[in-house]
C-alpha cells in the first residue's frame, strides 16, 4: 500500500471515530429499558460505572458518562413558593402563607401548578440539555422546609407551615404529592423535605448542636418529616447543618439510617445542606480528617453532597476508599438510592416516559395559574381585628383613601424566591384595581428607616495622616491575612448592593480593616453603630465594643459613648465576607439629631376618610442566615403608624410579614389589622378584595404571636416543654394559634363524640354543626384540640389532631366531621417506645387553640 493509500485509508478510520462515538452513546444498556425492574436496572449501570464516575454521581453537580449515554444532571433548585430558575415562573405566596390557609387542598393545587411548570420548562429546555447553568435543573426541588418554628426569632420562619407539627405534617404532605405527582410509575418533580433535624436557629446554625430529648424529637421534630416518607413518598431528604446530641446530623446513623430507613422505609436519597458534609471536619471537628468526614457522612446514610466551595465527596470519598474507610457496598448503596430516583424521574429511558413529556411551558404563568395565585393569597389573609366593623371598607362610603407604609408599592415575596413572569400587584395597585374612579387615592410613598442612625461624615474622621477619613486595608480572604491592598476611605460605607462596582475591591471572598480616629465636633452623649453582613468587630478608644465574628445576615450592632468634641478617640474595625452581596457601615446618632417627621403621611392622613397602612418586614431581617433579635416590627414604621393615627385615627393596618411581631399597641387603639404573610405576586389584588369585601378571610393563624419575649426561652434551648408555641406557653398571647376572624359568625352545635373502627384501626369519630349566623358567605376553619386531665405520661397542655375549611352560606348549616386515630394518641418512652394514652382524653372543638366551642371527654381505658 503506497503512501498516498495509507493516507486515505487513515482518514477513512479518523472520520468513523464520531459516528462510533454516536454508536456508543446512542447505544441501549439494559438500564435504559424501561420494562425491567428498577432493581435490576439499578445493577446494570451500576456495574458499568467505574470508581471516579460512581463517585460523580454523589454530587449535586454530577457529570455526565458519555460513554454509557448519561447526561449531566445538576441538582439542587429550588421550589418553595414557585419554581426558582432559570427564567421566569409564577410566583404563590410563600409557605407561611400557605400554612395560614388551613387547606391541605389548595397546597397541593399549588404544588401541582410549581411541578407543572418546572416539567414545561424542563420540555421547552429539550430534557434539560439546553440547560447548562450549574444548581438549576428542573426536576429536583429541594423544597419543602418543614423544621418546626418553635421560636418566634428564627430568621426563617416564613418558610416553614408554622410551629405545629400536626399542621405541618398535613400541608408538607399535600405539597410533596403535588409535586411528585401521581403516577404509579413515574415522578413528575422530586421534592425534597428540609432539614433534617431540629434545625433552628440562624446566627450559629454551622455549628449549632441542637440538645434535646429523644421524646421531644420524637413528638415534635420528626412527624413532620416521618408523614412526609411514610404517607408523601418524599424522594429526597436533605439533612441539617446542627448537630443532635453532639452528633452532626449528616453523620448520625441513627437519624439517616436507623429512623429514616429502616423505621420509615424511605428509599430516596439524602443530600447534606451545602457545605454541612465538609462541616462534619472544619466545624464540628467531629472526625480527624476531611476522609474520614466522607466516611462518616457515606457510613451515616447521606447519598449526595451539595459544596458550598468545599467539595468533600469530589475530593476526599475516593481517598476514603483507597484506604478503606468506606467498602465497595457502601459506595454502591449511595449510587443505587441516587440512581433510583434518576430512573423513577425518567431521566434513563431512551425514548422518554411519556407520562410528563407533554407538559408544555404555555403552563408557565397560565391564566389559571394566576387565578390559583391568587386564590392562595386570599385564602392566607388572616383578620386579626375589625372593630365596630371598619371592615370591608364600603366604596359608597368613602371618597378618598390615604395608602402609607413602606411596604404599600413593593412586593415582598421572601426567600427562595424566582422571578414572576407576570407583573406582580403590591398593594397600592391592588387598592387602585379596586376603587378605580370612584374614590382618590392619596398616596404618601414611605422610606422605612431600619436603624435610626446616620453615616458618620469624614470631617469628622481621620486617618493616620491628618486627612479626613479612616486608613483602609482590603485582603482577597476572609483571615485578614497576606499583603492588603491599601487607601484611605472617607467613610465606612461598604455594600456592593447600593454602590457602584469597585475594581479596587477584591472579588469573592474578602475582609478588610479600618482604623484611625474619630474626631467629634460637638460634644454630648452618641450612639455609635456597625452594621454588616456576616462578620464584622469593633473597638473603640481602645477597648472592644462590639463582637459579632459569624456568617450572617446584616445585623446593626450599637453602642453608646459620651464625646467631648475635638478629643481624639482611636477607632478600629475588621470585617469579612463569604461571598456575593457584601455590607459594612460605620453610623452614628447625634444627641442633636431630630426626630423624623412624617409630613406627607400625616397629610395624606388627614385629607382622606381612611388610612390604609401597609406596614411589616422583608428580607432585611427576615431570612436565611439571621435571626432576629426582637419580636418588634424593624425601623421607623411604629413612629409613623402612630403619627398618622393622631392625623386619622380611621386606620386599617396591612401587616406584611414572614413571621409573628409584638404588635401591642397596635391591636389597643388600630380599629382594623388584616395580617397577610408574604403574599406572592397576586398579594396586592388579595389584600384589596378582602379591604374592600370582595373575599370574606378566612386564615387563621400557624404561629403564636407573643406579647414580649418574656416568658419565652432561649433560643437555644430546644425541648418544646419549656414554653414553647401554643401547646407549652404557660402566658397569655397577643394572637393565639390557630386564631382568625370572618366578616360573619359561625355557631358550633351538636358535638358527637364515639369510638369506632375502620380497616381495622380505632378511631375517635367527632361530628359537629356549624352554623353561619352572620349576613354573607364564609369559610369556617374548624379545629380539633385534644387534652388529657389524667395522663401519666407528661403531656401538652393541647395538641392539634384535626381541622376541616368549610364553606357555609349565610343562615345555613353543615356537618363536619373529622376523625383521629388511638394510635396518633400516644407519647414516646425512653425506655418502651410509643406507649398509648390510656386514660380520659378531652375533645376540644372550636375556632381556635384558645376559643374552643364544645368539648367531650372519651375514656381510651374502655
Amino acid at each position: 500500500m503506497n503512501f498516498i493509500t495509507k493516507f486515505l485509508a487513515r482518514i477513512f478510520i479518523l472520520s468513523l471515530f464520531p459516528f462510533l462515538g454516536f454508536a456508543q452513546q446512542s447505544k441501549n444498556f439494559p438500564f435504559n429499558d424501561a420494562k425491567l425492574p428498577i432493581e435490576k436496572r439499578l445493577d446494570d449501570v451500576i456495574k458499568r460505572l467505574t470508581i471516579d464516575e460512581k463517585i460523580g454521581m454523589l454530587s449535586e453537580t454530577s457529570a455526565a458518562v458519555e460513554r454509557l449515554g448519561i447526561d449531566k444532571y445538576f441538582y439542587g433548585n429550588e421550589g418553595l413558593h414557585g419554581v426558582m430558575r432559570p427564567g421566569k415562573f409564577t410566583v404563590f405566596p410563600q409557605s407561611i402563607a400557605l400554612a395560614a390557609s388551613w387547606n391541605p387542598t389548595l397546597i397541593n393545587s399549588v404544588a401541582t401548578a410549581i411541578s407543572d411548570e418546572a416539567r414545561g420548562k424542563w420540555n421547552e429546555l429539550n430534557k434539560g440539555k439546553n440547560q447548562n447553568a450549574p444548581f438549576s435543573d428542573l426536576l429536583t426541588l429541594w423544597s419543602p422546609t418543614i423544621n418546626m418554628a418553635r421560636d418566634p426569632r428564627w430568621g426563617r420562619t416564613a418558610e416553614t407551615y408554622g410551629e405545629d407539627p400536626f399542621l405541618t405534617s398535613r400541608f408538607a404532605v399535600a405539597y410533596i404529592k403535588g409535586l411528585q405527582g401521581n403516577d404509579p410509575n413515574y415522578i413528575k418533580v422530586v421534592a425534597t423535605p428540609k432539614h433534617l433535624a431540629a434545625n433552628n436557629e440562624e446566627n450559629n446554625r454551622l455549628s449549632a448542636n441542637s440538645i434535646v430529648s429523644e421524646k421531644t424529637l420524637r413528638e415534635y421534630y420528626l412527624p413532620a418529616f416521618k408523614s412526609s416518607v411514610v404517607e408523601g413518598n418524599a424522594q429526597s431528604i436533605m439533612s441539617s447543618y446542627n448537630k443532635v446530641n453532639w452528633i452532626p446530623s449528616t453523620a448520625s446513623k441513627w437519624l439517616l439510617t436507623d429512623v429514616l430507613r429502616k423505621e420509615w422505609g424511605f428509599d430516596g436519597y439524602v443530600v447534606s445542606d451545602c457545605g454541612a458534609a465538609c462541616n462534619i471536619f472544619t466545624k464540628h471537628q467531629f472526625t480527624a480528617s476531611m476522609e474520614e468526614a466522607a466516611a462518616a457522612a457515606l457510613k451515616a446514610g447521606m447519598d449526595m453532597e451539595c459544596a458550598a466551595g468545599c467539595n468533600l465527596i469530589k475530593e476526599y470519598l475516593k481517598l476514603a476508599w483507597q484506604k478503606k474507610l468506606v467498602t465497595d457496598e457502601e459506595l454502591n448503596n449511595s449510587v443505587r438510592n441516587v440512581l433510583r430516583v434518576r430512573i423513577r424521574l425518567g431521566l434513563f429511558d431512551k425514548t422518554g416516559n411519556g407520562v410528563y413529556d407533554n407538559i408544555s411551558p404555555k403552563v408557565i404563568g397560565s391564566e389559571e395559574h394566576q387565578k390559583l395565585a391568587l386564590k392562595a393569597a386570599q385564602e392566607s389573609i388572616v383578620l386579626l381585628k375589625n372593630n365596630k366593623n371598619i371592615l370591608p371598607l364600603k366604596l359608597s362610603d368613602l371618597k378618598s383613601i390615604a395608602v402609607v407604609g413602606h411596604n404599600a408599592d413593593i412586593n415582598v415575596f421572601g426567600g427562595y424566591s424566582g422571578v414572576p413572569v407576570n407583573t406582580p400587584i403590591t398593594p397600592l395597585q391592588g387598592i387602585k384595581n379596586a376603587v378605580g374612579d370612584a374614590v382618590k387615592i392619596n398616596y404618601a410613598p414611605t422610606k422605612l428607616d431600619l436603624f435610626n442612625v446616620e453615616m458618620i461624615p469624614s470631617d469628622e474622621l481621620q486617618a493616620a495622616n491628618g486627612q479626613h477619613g479612616l486608613d483602609a486595608e482590603y485582603f482577597d480572604n476572609k483571615f485578614l491575612e497576606g499583603t492588603p491592598k491599601k487607601r484611605i476611605d472617607p467613610q465606612v460605607n461598604f455594600n456592593t448592593k447600593e454602590n457602584p462596582p469597585d475594581p479596587f475591591i477584591p472579588a469573592g471572598k474578602k475582609s478588610m480593616r479600618w482604623t484611625g480616629w474619630l474626631v467629634p465636633s460637638k460634644s454630648g452623649e452618641y450612639t455609635l453603630a456597625v452594621s454588616s453582613d456576616d462578620g464584622s468587630r469593633a473597638w473603640f478608644d481602645g477597648k472592644q465594643v462590639t463582637n459579632s465574628w459569624k456568617d450572617r445576615g446584616e445585623i446593626l450592632d450599637s453602642f453608646r459613648v459620651t464625646l467631648v468634641a475635638g478629643k481624639k478617640y482611636a477607632v478600629k474595625i475588621e470585617y469579612y465576607d463569604t461571598g456575593n452581596d457584601a455590607v459594612c457601615r460605620f453610623w452614628w446618632r447625634t444627641p442633636f439629631a431630630k426626630d423624623k417627621v412624617y409630613t406627607a403621611q400625616i397629610d395624606a392622613a388627614k385629607k382622606s376618610d381612611v388610612v390604609v397602612a401597609v406596614i411589616g418586614s422583608g428580607l432585611y431581617n427576615e431570612r436565611e442566615g439571621h435571626d432576629k433579635e426582637n419580636l418588634e416590627l424593624p425601623g421607623d414604621q411604629m413612629a409613623m403608624l402612630k403619627a398618622v393615627y393622631q392625623a386619622n385615627p380611621n386606620v386599617v393596618v396591612v401587616m406584611v410579614t414572614g413571621s409573628q411581631h409584638t404588635i401591642c399597641w397596635i391591636k389597643e387603639n388600630i380599629p382594623g389589622i388584616v395580617n397577610i404573610y408574604f403574599g406572592g405576586e397576586q398579594a396586592g389584588n388579595a389584600i384589596a378584595s378582602v379591604l374592600f369585601g370582595k373575599y370574606n378571610p378566612s386564615g387563621k393563624l400557624p404561629l403564636t404571636y407573643y406579647e414580649s419575649l418574656d416568658k419565652v426561652p432561649a433560643m437555644n434551648r430546644y425541648e418544646i416543654n419549656e414554653g414553647r408555641t401554643y401547646m407549652y406557653y404557660p402566658g397569655k398571647p397577643l394572637y393565639e394559634f390557630g386564631y382568625g376572624l370572618s366578616y360573619t359568625t359561625f355557631k358550633y352545635e351538636n358535638l358527637q363524640v364515639k369510638r369506632t373502627i375502620e380497616n381495622g384501626k380505632k378511631q375517635i369519630s367527632v361530628e359537629v354543626e356549624i352554623v353561619n349566623t352572620g349576613n354573607i358567605d364564609g369559610e369556617e376553619v374548624v379545629q380539633l384540640y385534644t387534652s388529657y386531665p389524667d395522663s401519666q405520661h407528661e403531656v401538652p397542655l393541647k395538641q392539634l389532631k384535626g381541622f376541616k375549611k368549610v364553606f357555609v352560606a349565610r343562615g345555613q348549616k353543615t356537618k363536619v366531621d373529622l376523625k383521629v386515630n388511638e394510635d396518633d394518641i400516644s407519647f414516646w418512652s425512653i425506655e418502651k417506645g410509643w406507649q398509648p394514652e390510656q386514660g380520659k382524653v378531652m375533645i376540644n372543638v372550636g375556632s381556635s387553640s384558645k376559643d374552643i366551642r364544645l368539648n367531650s371527654v372519651v375514656d381510651l381505658s374502655k
